[in-house]
């Protein structure tokens, strides 16, 4: 196994390992300027439940040496449960969305 293939791996094992409280769900299809479906186990979360939206911005060099953060987005609150695997999300007006953002359950 090569280095970077470990590397990898220990790195989603760490990963995995720390999450286990963070619910992420993924923006599956934008509705409308504010709503969005979100690919998000309906066992996740609640209607009502506050969410944050994130983006990863990477930088633009070579792939083997590319990193990328957690960019925030804004906010937003779970509105219908559709089915075990989507739910409709409410984003603040004013934040702006696409297909790929990711959101986490936001805990006050």
């Amino acid at each position: 196994m090569s280095k970077k293939m470990i590397l990898i791996s220990l790195t989603l094992l760490i990963t995995s390992s720390c999450a286990t409280n963070i619910h992420r769900g993924v923006v599956a299809m934008k509705v409308s300027e504010t709503t969005a479906h979100v690919g998000l186990n309906n066992n996740e979360v609640s209607v009502g439940d506050h969410v944050e939206l994130f983006s990863n911005q990477c930088n633009s060099v070579k792939a083997e040496e590319r990193s990328c953060r957690k960019v925030s987005k804004g906010h937003g609150k779970v509105t219908a449960l559709i089915n075990v695997n989507y739910v409709v999300v409410e984003f603040n007006k004013g934040v702006a969305f696409q297909e790929g953002d990711f959101i986490e359950k936001h805990s006050h």
